[in-house]
């Protein structure tokens, strides 16, 4: 996930206060909630487990989910950007950033989109377990928990962690839930319909990104009417709603506009290369683990999104020069 929206200090620490706080938590967690098949005692009880799987595939330790919180429910962000301009990723100062909920900030929706976001977790500043986090499905309570771990073993741009974060803890996530609770389980097969959910729906965003940034730069070069600029806008999110939910299922994303879908790139633009290197592997996690541990560029400092951009490259050409020859085709 989030970075508390700066560039993140690396902490890793050890793991000795997690199962006497796990008393403290029964006294003030409510026992169970429908639907995730786990009470609550058991989910943080599950961490324990969780952080061991870990340890197993390579992950440093870190100081993340060491503490519930039952003060924070979650953390209120903002996104916001131009009507007529898409950004290029969270890295991309034209994507702004602010504290706040629907009803604390206004924005005037004739000039800007907005993206209003309740992150569950963030990574890089010992994030406790919160209310939120405690409270999602339990395939999405494992899937963050792996997530945000991984993200503080990297330190590239967004554009790069984000996307290798989610190879890294989806496929950490199936695997340990096959372990834990079984190839039939529900949570093991939901798991593996997201990631693949998720594959599919980086093609649409990446498609529907060129289109929408084309017809922005026709805009801005005088070439179509301010009159005709947002009926081409809203045709094109239309097409691109109901393809994702050709995906996903259920209705349209209810915030699909110019920042949301640069937030959204930030996880996708990347993906298919980063688990382009997992299939060259044969899906051995470990092998992948390697291979983005050696990623070039980690803790390089850049002012601008052309540096980012320039870091991006400089990866991902390294992963496709360094994919496993016996796996390519």
């Amino acid at each position: 996930m989030l970075t508390a929206m700066q560039k993140k200090s690396r902490v890793s620490k050890t793991l000795p206060v997690l199962l006497a706080l796990l008393i403290l938590f029964s006294l003030i967690i409510p026992s169970c909630k429908p639907g995730t098949g786990l009470s609550d005692e058991q989910k943080l009880e599950l961490i324990h487990d969780i952080k061991a799987f870990e340890k197993k595939l390579g992950f440093n330790d870190t100081s993340n989910f060491l503490t519930y919180s039952d003060e924070i429910e979650a953390y209120d962000y903002y996104f916001y950007t131009s009507s007529t301009e898409l950004p290029y990723s969270l890295d991309d100062p034209k994507l702004q950033t602010g504290i706040g909920t629907r009803k604390s900030v206004t924005i005037d929706p004739k000039k800007y989109d907005a993206y209003f976001y309740s992150i569950p977790s963030i990574a890089g500043v010992g994030t406790p377990v919160t209310k939120s986090l405690l409270h999602n499905p339990l395939y999405r309570f494992i899937h963050i928990i792996f997530h945000e771990d991984w993200q503080e073993q990297i330190d590239l741009p967004l554009g790069i962690e984000e996307p290798c974060s989610e190879v890294v803890s989806y496929t950490a996530a199936i695997l340990f839930t096959e372990e834990r609770f079984g190839s039939d389980s529900e949570v093991h097969k939901t798991l593996k319909k997201h990631f693949s959910n998720k594959l599919r729906e980086s093609e649409i965003y990446a498609d529907y990104y060129e289109k929408l940034s084309a017809v922005y730069e026709r805009f801005h070069a005088g070439e179509i009417a301010d009159t005709e600029i947002f009926i081409r806008k809203e045709g094109l999110l239309d097409s691109m709603g109901n393809e994702l939910r050709n995906v996903w299922g259920g209705g349209k994303p209810s915030q699909l506009n110019n920042a949301f879908i640069a937030f959204q790139m930030t996880y996708l633009r990347h993906l298919p290369i980063m688990h382009e290197v997992l299939s060259a592997t044969d899906f051995d996690l470990i092998e992948a683990i390697a291979i983005f541990r050696s990623m070039p560029e980690q803790g390089s400092s850049y002012d601008n999104l052309d540096g980012v951009k320039a870091i991006e490259k400089k990866v991902t050409d390294y992963l496709y020069d360094n994919l496993p020859e016996s796996q390519v085709n």
